[in-house]
């Protein structure tokens, strides 16, 4: 099986996770499916359809959209399957996911600028 999303890839999504990932975690086919709802949630936001504008974007600015697109996406995931961590380990994970995408909603608040400066 291949990566699916278009902003993340798998191994990002893992690398996000960290240590300890569970077997559902690890399976390709679950996080295609994470991906594709962070790609969701990231361009309902932004109110402008990423992934298919992705090859309009700037080489530094997909990098951005792809730590976002990986760590929403592990945000699903560690909220889908919490066992393998220690509930102090899950919930500082996912405290540090959610603050990653506070930042992100922080910039799409101001989108127009943005949306401007990586040519959207």
């Amino acid at each position: 099986m291949a990566d699916e999303g278009t902003l993340a890839t798998t191994a990002e999504v893992l690398l996000a996770i960290g240590e300890n990932a569970s077997a559902d975690q690890i399976l390709e086919a679950n996080t295609n499916i994470w991906i594709k709802w962070a790609e969701g949630d990231i361009t309902a936001l932004a109110v402008n359809d990423i992934v298919a504008n992705y090859e309009e974007i700037g080489t530094n600015f997909k990098r951005y959209f792809s730590q976002v697109a990986a760590n929403r996406a592990a945000w699903y995931a560690i909220n889908q399957d919490q066992d393998n961590f220690g509930l102090a380990t899950s919930q500082s994970k996912l405290n540090i996911f959610l603050e990653s995408w506070n930042a992100f909603v922080k910039l799409m608040k101001d989108k127009a600028d943005f949306m401007d400066l990586i040519g959207l």
